[in-house]
This record gives C-alpha cells, sequence and structure tokens, in this order.
C-alpha cells in the first residue's frame, strides 16, 4: 500500500505556498504536453534522460515530484520517496504510481532533509521543474543539504527551466517578450552559477542542454 508521510517542516522556501500548484493539479499534464509553449518544449527529451541516467539507483529522492511524471521515468529501482508541498499533486502522482515501494512525502523542498530518517542511504536525488521556485540562496542551501545528505558516489539529476548565465538571459527576453513576465516571476537557474556552487561543494557535474529553457545538470559525490 503507498504511504503518506507528514514530515515536520524544520525549514521552508520562501515562495512554497505561492509556487503550491494545488490549484491547478487537475490541469497540469494536459498543460506541460504543449511543447510549442518554449517553457515546455524539450520536456519530453528530457524526461528520457531522466531514465537514462538512473539506471544504475536503488533509492531515490524526486523533489517537487508533482504529479509523478518523473518517477514514472525510472524503471527499475527499491524505493522512489516523493516529495511536493502540494497535496493534490500527491494524489494524482499516487493513482498513477501504484506500487507499494513508492512512499508520498507531503513536504516543502528544503524541509525534506532535515526531518527524513532512514536505515537504507539513500543513493540519487532527482527533481524536474521545481527547484527554479528557490532563491539563488535556497538553492545553494538545498545543494548542500543534498551534498551532506547522500553517500559517497550518490548522483543527482536535475531537470529544470534554466538560463546559461544574464547574457543568455537577457537574449531569451528579446526571443520571447510574452515570456517576460513568467521569466521574472520566478527564479530560473543560472548555469554558470549554480555549476560553480555545485562543483565547490564537492560534485562533478555534466551538464546537457534540451531546448532553449530546458536543460539537465548531472552530479555525482
Amino acid at each position: 500500500m503507498n504511504k503518506f508521510l507528514n514530515l515536520k517542516d524544520i525549514m521552508k522556501s520562501e515562495f512554497a505556498q505561492k509556487f503550491n500548484h494545488d490549484p491547478i493539479a487537475s490541469d497540469y499534464d494536459a498543460n506541460i504536453q504543449n511543447e510549442d509553449n518554449p517553457i515546455r518544449n524539450g520536456y519530453s527529451d528530457l524526461m528520457k534522460w531522466i531514465n537514462d541516467k538512473t539506471k544504475q539507483s536503488k533509492i531515490l529522492v524526486d523533489l517537487g515530484c508533482g504529479n509523478g511524471n518523473t518517477s514514472m521515468q525510472i524503471e527499475s529501482y527499491e524505493k522512489i520517496y516523493c516529495v511536493d508541498i502540494s497535496q493534490n499533486m500527491l494524489d494524482i502522482a499516487k493513482n498513477k504510481l501504484n506500487n507499494h515501494n513508492i512512499i508520498f512525502v507531503k513536504n516543502d523542498l528544503l524541509g525534506f532533509f532535515d526531518d527524513f530518517k532512514s536505515d537504507k542511504k539513500i543513493d540519487t536525488v532527482i527533481s524536474t521543474y521545481a527547484i527554479h521556485h528557490l532563491t539563488q540562496d535556497e538553492k545553494h542551501i538545498l545543494f548542500e543539504k543534498i551534498f551532506n545528505f547522500l553517500p559517497k558516489d550518490g548522483k543527482i539529476v536535475f531537470g529544470d527551466l534554466m538560463f546559461k548565465n544574464k547574457e543568455y538571459e537577457n537574449e531569451m527576453k528579446n526571443k520571447y517578450p510574452d515570456l517576460i513576465d513568467d521569466f521574472d516571476d520566478e527564479f530560473y537557474w543560472d548555469i554558470d552559477e549554480e555549476s560553480k556552487k555545485l562543483e565547490s561543494i564537492g560534485f562533478k557535474i555534466e551538464i546537457k542542454k534540451f531546448s532553449d529553457l530546458s536543460w539537465g545538470i548531472y552530479g555525482i559525490k
């Protein structure tokens, strides 16, 4: 039977409730299928990449699991912890991922690592289209939490909305003027800056581009 764990939030991201997807949970799948939208372009290829990068993983955390699409890509595993702040999204994910080896955790991206207890080591942390809801400082806090949490040779597999750097961000704003409000409302990754942070704390990383806005970062501790 699927289980839900309600963990005490030790630390929450500043905009956790702003980006709580409870109101749009029922429409989310239809929305992401529109890859004509530049924000969604590259989504399906990125998801295939997630599967490729997690083939040797056994016990995973899916941060900001949403409606379960990312965890659905994982073909073989012992256990997945699906974490999201939105109960409505978790309910949809539970119906999709009808597997007793998946545990659903209602919590903030940052709060999860402060309270999690397990006898087994999690070897991989995955996340798609969620970490861009964190400010840059919060991203850096999250990276450090994950690094301290993972064992040696543990992996991170992140797919998200990213800009290469500030110059690239300005290029995208010129290319997609209708999306400027979306760009300014959220916290897209600055790949140059976040790569430096990930490497400075000890990750060896690879970067892959899937579209103008969708990128992947793979790292090993």
